[in-house]
């Protein structure tokens, strides 16, 4: 999900932050669960990436009103903007971004627990 020689990571979040992120919301480590399910849809593999995000950028997941990822990432810009040191590397992603991320961290897990799937279904 960080990152490795395999699939992509997110700017200035290591491995740290994503174990710091699982440890603050225990109600995460579902969405871990649902990477190692070879039956999952593509559909439950995005929405629990991008539930990860939010919580990653710091906003609740369990909220009814819960924003998406588009919208925090332009919420994330108008903070960083009047920032003179902002990187807009440090945004998070597109929503199109990270739909195709968590289905490439679906295909590497998926690969490494020896569960064959088609690579054009997953990336």
């Amino acid at each position: 999900m960080s990152g490795c020689d395999t699939t992509s990571a997110l700017f200035n979040y290591g491995k740290m932050k994503f174990v710091q992120t699982l440890k603050n919301n225990p109600d995460l480590l579902k969405v871990t669960e649902i990477f190692k399910n070879p039956d999952i849809t593509p559909e439950a593999v995005v929405d629990a990436w991008n539930h990860f995000l939010l919580a990653l950028y710091g906003y609740p997941i369990s909220a009814s009103d819960t924003p998406s990822l588009n919208n925090v990432r332009y919420k994330c810009y108008m903070k960083s903007s009047f920032n003179r040191s902002s990187n807009m590397a440090s945004l998070p992603p597109t929503e199109a971004a990270a739909h195709q991320h968590s289905l490439r961290v679906y295909h590497q897990i998926q690969y490494w627990l020896h569960n064959k799937k088609r690579p054009e279904d997953w990336s």
